[in-house]
């Protein structure tokens, strides 16, 4: 009877070779995977957080439909870290890419303010080869990968590339951050040969993420859509703009900025008001419901998993401007302040991820890698994904922590931050700031928004912390800044 079984079962696979349909819902195939990744993406950037300049409705309907995750932290508040991380399922302080690539050694101060600390650029220039990436993990269970948009993780002369690391095919792939909204993209008018003036980058790859999920396929896929929106320099249609602005135009003249303060050499935007920024996003929000309008035309909706969620927190101060503002999370991207290391998350799990679900335990991008190998059903990758961790039991109401959370960003920056290394441990957050040669204490819990400093009231929870902290940086290699002696 066996054998008959293993006669029929050859004949049925030798009949389907060459036929292929489109990979839908069925309880015994694997997953699709839609991995969607924004640039300097604010937590207060869209409506269900509570923004009321921006409008983002189909990402708000996406935040009731879907699970919501309103403690997600990015494991740095740059870039390149991140999105390394995101790939290894390892801290920045571990993978050794702390700083957007290739870095700068620069000391960023206030006007006649010296540098009290050295600290390089990133010691390592790429993501290694040595690393199994989340492309290639499902790669080797039979997963057709595809990597669309910023890379930024090495020059391709270092790493080669999204298809050296996982990824079959590649669509418009960023090298770093040479690109514009608008054709030809910064000169870059190969990443799209068909573009022509007026085209929209974002909308432009979102087509082609449609496309690419819409093929005919006998195997589930893995696509790793890398948006290259929000980041600078922000581009937006003239009608979209004279909307916006109409709305700026009706804002109060006072209170578009924190005053400075002991941990910044840059104003802080402390309002949204940018019609440029607000046009952008809502292009943005206008691809995401095109994208998940298409996996529901495809017959698709109902076996993919889809994740939605940034980079790092917003840009609130640069030296070419303020785009955004994060308030009332403190700081922005690049500081290690809530406004630089919150940002928007949503799940969709055909079965699992139900209307209504939220959740406020904080999870990291870290954990993406062993969480998504559990919802597709395959193996963990322990030895990989060794500071990630499957926040799976949270969307069975299940138990999920983790026991000490660390980020490392030892860079002076032109945001207007300085170097330092923070952990968080329950409900307290310690900052290590080395500049300063300070720490700071905060209850996140009761003071979400960081205004009160605990740290002469709790020294031995200082004490506590911060040698956990730096044993921890110790033990994953990371640089530490060193004092300048003094001449």
């Amino acid at each position: 009877m066996k054998k008959l079984i293993l006669i029929f079962t050859l004949f049925t696979s030798l009949l389907s070779v060459g036929q292929k349909t489109n990979f839908k819902s069925n309880q015994d195939q694997k997953p699709n995977i839609v991995f969607i990744l924004i640039d300097d993406f604010g937590w207060m950037d869209v409506g269900y957080n509570g923004s009321t300049f921006y409008e983002t409705p189909n990402i708000d309907a996406l935040a009731k439909d879907w699970m919501r995750f309103d403690n997600c932290y990015t494991p740095s508040p740059m870039c390149s870290p991140t999105r390394t991380s995101i790939l290894t399922g390892k801290n920045p302080a571990r993978h050794g890419i702390t700083q957007w690539l290739p870095g700068l050694n620069r000391a960023f101060t206030k006007k006649g303010e010296k540098a009290t600390v050295f600290s390089p650029k990133p010691k390592v220039q790429g993501i290694q080869e040595s690393e199994i990436t989340i492309g290639e993990a499902f790669q080797e269970a039979g997963y057709e990968t595809s990597f669309m948009g910023k890379w930024h993780i090495g020059s391709f002369k270092e790493t080669g590339g999204p298809k050296n690391h996982g990824f079959d095919s590649e669509t418009a792939v960023i090298e770093s951050n040479k690109c514009t909204m608008f054709y030809p993209f910064w000169d870059n008018p190969q990443f799209f040969p068909n573009a022509k003036e007026g085209d929209n980058f974002t909308d432009l790859l979102t087509d082609a993420a449609i496309d690419f999920v819409s093929e005919k396929r006998d195997t589930p896929f893995y696509l790793h859509l890398s948006h290259f929106a929000m980041h600078a320099p922000i581009e937006t249609s003239y009608e979209l703009r004279t909307k916006f602005q109409k709305k700026a135009n009706n804002l109060p003249e006072n209170g578009a900025f924190w005053n400075d303060y002991e941990f910044t050499h840059k104003k802080i935007k402390a309002r949204q008001d940018d019609a440029e920024y607000a046009g952008e996003l809502y292009t943005l929000d206008k691809n995401i419901g095109k994208l998940v309008a298409a996996l529901k035309k495809e017959g698709l909706y109902e076996n993919t998993i889809i994740v939605f969620t940034g980079d790092n927190g917003g840009r609130s101060s640069f030296m070419g401007g303020h785009p955004t503002s994060n308030e009332p999370l403190k700081g922005g991207k690049t500081y290690v302040f809530e406004g630089g290391m919150r940002t928007p998350l949503l799940i969709h799990w055909p079965g699992h991820s139900k209307a209504g679900m939220q959740t406020n335990v904080p999870v990291t991008s870290m954990d993406f890698y062993p969480t998504l190998l559990e919802m597709a059903g395959l193996p963990q990758k322990p030895k990989q994904h060794v500071d990630g961790k499957s926040f799976v039991p949270l969307f069975n109401g299940g138990k999920f922590e983790h026991k000490a959370m660390y980020w490392h960003f030892p860079h002076y920056q032109g945001e207007g931050s300085y170097p330092a290394s923070a952990i968080r441990v329950g409900d307290y957050k310690l900052i290590n700031h080395y500049h300063h040669n300070k720490k700071q204490l905060f209850d996140v819990i009761k003071d979400p928004y960081e205004k009160t400093d605990l740290a002469d009231k709790y020294p031995k929870k200082v004490a506590k912390m911060y040698k956990k902290l730096m044993s921890y940086l110790k033990k994953t290699g990371a640089q530490i800044p060193q004092p300048i002696a003094e001449k």
